[in-house]
């Protein structure tokens, strides 16, 4: 289905819409009627509600908008509820009288323009509105109402609304959605109709388009020839994209070579792309475009070389500070007995070594006393100097409000305390200069990934103390490298490993089974905190999931906080997050008539449910958990209110994107930073990639009195015997040990 503004088809229906009777916004499908003159087939009804020649109409993104005046192109189907007509194209005519002025302006194809101000507008200027909007936009700053900010706002919504006729126009022939353009044009601004045209590749660029989707297009729009060097270099960006997403910094030579060789000659066309096409398109990326680094036989992209290489060489800069050392021997005493609390020699090895270095790390499984020794670092910190700025900080909103939870000190997203906006990957970086913090804590550092790894140390201070904290043994980052674990291994950043358990439940079954998991044992021990149900596939397996779950929920108070289903994966199983999540809000939150429910894309909220932020913004960030206060109506948009705690209430509306989804059952990766009381674990042979021992262990180290395990021994054992650990290309430590020996030589030469 495509659509495009201002250019009359060859063989349309011209009509005007009546009405909308459905819309999706997740993929803009539109059931709407239409009103036209021209002759209807016999099976359609031309008369319903007073309209003569009126029909219905399905297609995706169709305007509704009443006064406008669109031709219709698609065929004719008979459908369960009678004839429709199948839109594969629309055109929306540019008006010319002032009614369809205003009716232009006043719609849903422009933003920031309503009915009164289009009135204004067309009563001020006429039938030339179009022009001076225009050629002479300023002179609408002297129609009352109007002003400098207004008139902004006006000018972006025409502006884009002219863009997309563009894009439209160009895109239509090649069966593009109006819901994509709209991505175009927000990925590429006021250029994005001069830059695809030029390069259509530059799709790939694009959220949703990837290199086999944008090939036939491009090669259709402007012929390109199978070695035709754009389309090559399209093709390693999208090879390296891909490998970033797998938890690659870069690839070798061969690694590179093999993976596009397979893009380009997928169509299996004439004119094979060969070895030595995609070398000198490679070699123009490094040495002309700078899109790609070679460093000692790695293929980087020159983002994540520059993000690998500026997080080493800052984390060197400030692990080198002087006159760093400080001797806390009385106050960890006096702090100790304030507490009364004397901690274990790891513990205060820990501590002391925060205090005689500028960069250092703690690492440690579930029980070992992390979430003290940070409460112990801070009340040191505070008794060393009053006036100091402390800084507490995890990846995600998860952890960031546990560690607020179990320290009683506040605590930020990394994202937030760097000024980061948006989703991962898409961020807007407003840059600061440094942190003005004096001592900055980072808890569940093994999910922080190279890019944001590089953003945070850029950011701290010259003077700071920076103490990362987390567990080595968890999964990696979603992003790219393995930050944590790398800084481990090279030997330069002081580590104290914590290895002695410290929780009074120290001898629970969950964390004899977590040391027993990432030591690669299979006899795991199961008990009344660690049981095991078997199911023989997936829906089995979801069928009990549901019986365990309404049973913890009775015996919890229909607490939906103290129990958590997770799952290695998210779709494509009845066991997955998605799948699991539908099954269990009918139990917990089942339809009531009378409720209103709000839509947007597939998903489905209603009042109470329990919902999970996926992007991050100023009030609540990525991870984040909450309860649907109402869904209401208000100037016929349907509106929703979140409650996320701490005064955090969110409002969702309109018909774009929301970034939320149902959090009855989620994912392991989306679990890290977070603990429940009890957790429900689906481990299944048909999960494959994803039986691995560090998402195994992360699942279990999640729970706190009781693991609930449904599935097959055969996948349990199969997740404790496969370690993925170590298989990300990444040279981050390799990194840090030679800038801190070429540091160190040129320290010797000066001496």
């Amino acid at each position: 289905m495509s659509g495009y503004l201002g250019i009359k088809g060859e063989s349309g229906m011209l009509c005007r819409p009546v009405q909308r009777i459905y819309y999706n916004s997740g993929n803009g499908y539109t059931v709407a009627d239409y009103q036209t003159q021209e002759e209807l087939p016999k099976q359609v009804v031309t008369k319903q509600k007073g309209y003569y020649g009126l029909f219905r109409a399905v297609g995706v993104e169709l305007p509704n908008d009443e006064g406008l005046e669109v031709e219709l192109t698609g065929e004719w189907k008979e459908r369960k509820y009678g004839w429709q007509y199948e839109v594969s194209c629309f055109h929306v005519h540019i008006p010319t009288t002032e009614e369809g002025i205003k009716a232009y302006l006043s719609s849903t194809l422009i933003k920031g323009i309503g009915p009164v101000t289009a009135e204004h507008i067309v009563e001020k200027f006429g039938k030339k509105t179009l022009y001076v909007l225009e050629n002479q936009p300023e002179e609408l700053l002297k129609i009352r109402g109007i002003t400098e900010s207004k008139l902004e706002e006006i000018l972006k919504g025409y502006q884009r609304s002219t863009g997309m006729r563009d894009l439209m126009v160009h895109l239509a022939p090649f069966g593009i959605t109006p819901r994509k353009i709209a991505l175009i044009q927000e990925h590429f601004g006021s250029a994005a109709v001069s830059i695809v045209r030029e390069n259509p590749f530059r799709l790939c660029e694009v959220k949703g388009f990837g290199f086999l989707t944008v090939d036939p297009i491009a090669v259709k729009a402007k012929n390109f020839k199978a070695d035709d060097p754009l389309r090559i270099k399209a093709a390693i960006e999208h090879v390296m994209a891909e490998a970033e997403g797998e938890g690659h910094l870069f690839l070798n030579k061969q690694e590179i070579l093999n993976r596009a060789g397979q893009l380009l000659n997928h169509r299996k066309a004439p004119g094979t792309v060969s070895d030595r096409a995609i070398k000198d398109a490679g070699n123009e990326m490094i040495h002309k475009d700078r899109k790609l680094v070679c460093y000692d036989g790695a293929f980087y992209t020159t983002r994540a070389f520059k993000a690998e290489l500026g997080a080493a060489a800052m984390l060197v800069k400030l692990s080198l500070q002087q006159n760093m050392s400080v001797n806390i021997d009385r106050i960890l005493r006096s702090v100790q007995q304030r507490e009364k609390l004397i901690l274990n020699a790891k513990q205060q090895e820990a501590i002391q070594m925060v205090f005689r270095h500028p960069v250092s790390i703690i690492t440690g499984g579930p029980g070992r006393g992390k979430t003290t020794i940070i409460r112990f670092i801070i009340a040191i910190q505070e008794e060393l100097n009053k006036e100091a700025m402390i800084l507490l900080c995890a990846p995600t909103g998860r952890a960031r409000q546990r560690m607020y939870e179990t320290t009683g000190y506040p605590a930020l997203t990394i994202h937030k305390a760097v000024g980061l906006t948006g989703e991962t990957g898409e961020e807007e970086w407003n840059h600061l200069a440094t942190m003005p913090e004096d001592l900055i804590i980072v808890d569940e550092t093994s999910m922080v990934d190279m890019f944001l790894a590089d953003k945070l140390f850029s950011c701290v201070k010259t003077g700071a103390r920076l103490v990362m904290v987390g567990d080595k043994d968890q999964i990696e980052s979603v992003g790219p490298g393995n930050v944590f674990k790398e800084m481990i291994d090279s030997g330069v950043i002081p580590v104290t490993i914590l290895d002695e358990c410290f929780r009074q439940e120290g001898d629970s079954t969950i964390i004899s089974n977590a040391d027993k998991i990432n030591r690669n044992q299979l006899n795991l021990t199961f008990d009344d905190t660690f049981r095991f149900y078997p199911a023989a596939d997936a829906k089995d397996a979801a069928a009990k999931i549901r019986e365990i779950y309404e049973k913890e929920l009775k015996e919890n108070k229909g607490g939906t906080d103290d129990v958590q289903v997770l799952s290695p994966l998210r779709k494509d199983t009845e066991a997955g997050s998605d799948a699991l999540n539908a099954m269990l809000r009918e139990i917990v939150n089942p339809k009531r008539r009378g409720y209103p429910e709000a839509a947007n894309g597939k998903v489905t909220f209603r009042q109470n449910d329990k919902v999970m932020q996926t992007k991050n913004n100023d009030e609540v960030s990525n991870g984040d958990v909450g309860s649907v206060l109402n869904i209401y109506q208000e100037e016929g948009t349907t509106k929703m209110r979140v409650d996320f705690g701490n005064g955090r209430i969110m409002k969702y509306e309109g018909e774009d994107y929301w970034p939320l989804t149902h959090a009855y059952a989620m994912s392991v990766h989306k679990s890290q930073g977070s603990e429940y009381p009890v957790v429900i674990l689906p481990m299944l042979p048909c999960f494959r990639r994803m039986l691995r021992r560090n998402i195994f262990y992360t699942a279990v180290t999640r729970a706190k009195k009781k693991v609930l395990i449904v599935g097959s021994k055969r996948a349990i054992a199969q997740a404790i015997r496969t370690d993925f650990t170590a298989r990300r290309n990444t040279r981050f430590a390799q990194q840090i040990r030679r800038i801190m020996q070429e540091v160190q030589k040129q320290g010797e030469k000066t001496a």
